[in-house]
């Protein structure tokens, strides 16, 4: 009887000392689900609509932009600026808007869908050609050959180019040449491909990784009129946006863009 008793005792207290033991595991367990949970509240976005031209000095600024903000996590959405001004205009989600041009900012300002805005950098408009070619005006295209340049209506760099061809007398001359692209990324690309002899595209587009191209023969500066002015805006009441619009007018944000070869 005596051991049936010791027995029964010792059973009975591995089931208490188990019985602790899951608890303290779920405790542990509750401990790191909470944690995790909280890290995952405390996380916040920032989405930014930004020109093509844009796409290597964004993911520069915004690692910069991310030593004093490591639980944002930034996104961007590339396009041509009038393209990613409609997608605003629309509803599309956006905080900031970072233009190639004024106007789209300035059009969104107009129907209170932008605010905050400051022109953060300016650019230069360049022809390209073939890096086998000779040539050195649009003059000297023949018969079946090609221009590229940005569609005009939705690609700041595409008014630019019609802009600095009917200024020079050469639009009537050229016309029948044109095809459009989307943005300036692929306008360098149907150049670098062969599918267009000539382009117009930013001079800052011939850089990757701080690198000059050798795809494309950079034959010259459209000399405009007036200078290429980039402009942003805060599109959401987001304090984050309103921070990246700070960050912008630092001289880290200025010294990063200077270093991807655009003017400040």
């Amino acid at each position: 009887m005596k051991l049936k008793h010791f027995m029964a005792v010792i059973a009975t207290l591995v089931i208490i000392l188990a019985g602790c033991s899951n608890s303290g595991s779920n405790d542990s367990g509750n401990k790191s689900s909470d944690s995790s949970k909280k890290d995952s509240d405390n996380k916040q976005e920032l989405q930014i609509s930004a020109a093509a031209s844009l796409g290597d000095v964004s993911k520069a600024l915004e690692k910069e932009f991310k030593k004093d903000h490591k639980n944002v996590d930034v996104s961007f959405n590339y396009g041509g600026s009038g393209a990613l001004r409609q997608q605003i205009e629309k509803g599309a989600p956006a905080d900031v808007f970072m233009s190639a041009n004024t106007k789209d900012v300035d059009m969104l300002k107009d129907k209170d869908k932008a605010h905050d805005t400051y022109k953060y950098a300016h650019n230069k408009l360049v022809l390209v050609g073939d890096k086998n070619s000779d040539k050195t005006s649009v003059k000297d295209l023949e018969d079946n050959e090609k221009l590229a340049i940005g569609e005009v209506k939705t690609v700041p760099a595409g008014k630019y180019a019609k802009q600095y061809l009917e200024d020079q007398g050469l639009y009537n001359d050229v016309k029948d040449h044109l095809v459009y692209a989307k943005d300036v990324k692929q306008v360098l690309n149907y150049v670098e491909k062969g599918n267009a002899e000539m382009g117009f595209v930013y001079e800052t587009d011939l850089y990757t990784d701080n690198k000059k191209t050798d795809k494309v023969n950079e034959i010259k500066e459209a000399e405009l009129k007036k200078p290429i002015t980039y402009e942003a805006g805060a599109t959401s009441d987001k304090k984050l946006a309103k921070e990246w619009m700070d960050f912008l007018k630092s001289d880290k944000a200025k010294d990063i863009l200077k270093e991807y070869h655009f003017e400040v």
